[in-house]
């Protein structure tokens, strides 16, 4: 069955008239007529009764015509869909992402998204950075949120975004002043495993060992709501980028570090360089338009 047929059937049964249907169509009269019939042929039934030079639709026309019209909204739904996703503005993105990126520079980008592109739908996927990198060079993720350096041979389109600043986090004790590093030390440091970011994690332990303080880690954390779910159980103090102060948790308190400068928490964006899908393409150019994107 053919959509023409079904345009040429719709545009008959609303005007009732032969003539009229083609001239609205734009054709002649007698190739419609011959439309018109191949399409009884096909379904086995009448659709119009003609009399006295009146067509009116038969029990079967007036059943079909809703079915005609539902198709035909249906395939054009289907040609803008696969248009779209031919273009890059429509389909799946999987968006691979640290806990940090979900505080503000995700956030931005999904909105973006859905007033660009409506009909592009994000999958998002929680995953270290070196899962990340080793997902990209699978295929099973098309872009990703990192804490670089990233060390991979990988050919990658990298954005950086402005490092963060560390804060403490603490045990809620009720107080407001900023905290030492001797502060945390005492705590003990509840981190990040070396090997989801060894240079960062070795960086932040130096500075600890310069201000000669050896700084326990009593518990490895990948996600920051563990991090913050540790601490506030009075198991040790964390590092964390500034942005995370937007998490209201019950049982901890975000501090400034008073007397030593810490290593920033770098976060990037990372795809894999051109040739990739069109959908790619027009979410990268979404981070382009990014005022903070570098």
């Amino acid at each position: 069955m053919e959509l023409r047929h079904l345009r040429h059937f719709l545009a008959v049964a609303e005007d009732l008239h032969m003539g009229r249907a083609a001239l609205r169509l734009a054709m002649a009269q007698p190739p419609l007529s011959q439309s018109i019939g191949r399409l009884e042929k096909e379904l086995g039934v009448k659709l119009f009764e003609r009399a006295n030079r009146r067509l009116t639709l038969t029990r079967a026309g007036s059943a079909f015509v809703e079915e005609a019209r539902a198709s035909i909204r249906h395939a054009e739904s289907a040609l803008h869909v696969a248009r779209a996703a031919h273009d890059g503005e429509a389909g799946e993105i999987r968006i691979g992402f640290v806990s940090a990126a979900l505080y503000e520079h995700l956030p931005h980008l999904l909105s973006r998204l859905r007033e660009k592109y409506p009909d592009i739908h994000p999958k998002l996927i929680e995953v270290s950075t070196n899962e990340q990198i080793a997902a990209l060079s699978r295929s099973e993720i098309d872009i990703g949120f990192v804490h670089p350096p990233l060390g991979t041979d990988e050919r990658l389109d990298v954005h950086d975004y402005p490092a963060e600043d560390l804060i403490a986090v603490l045990p809620d004790d009720r107080q407001t002043h900023g905290v030492t590093l001797a502060d945390i030390a005492r705590h003990g440091l509840i981190m990040f495993p070396a090997a989801q970011g060894p240079a960062l994690h070795a960086r932040i332990v130096d500075t600890f060992t310069k201000t000669g303080l050896d700084v326990r880690i009593v518990q490895e954390a990948t996600r920051a709501l563990t991090t913050l779910s540790l601490v506030s159980t009075g198991l040790g103090a964390a590092l964390l980028p500034r942005s995370t102060q937007r998490l209201v948790f019950q049982g901890v308190r975000y501090a400034a570090i008073a007397d030593a400068s810490l290593p920033a928490w770098p976060l990037a964006v990372i795809a894999k360089r051109r040739p990739r899908p069109a959908i790619v393409d027009s979410v990268w150019k979404l981070l382009d338009g990014r005022p903070d994107v570098t």
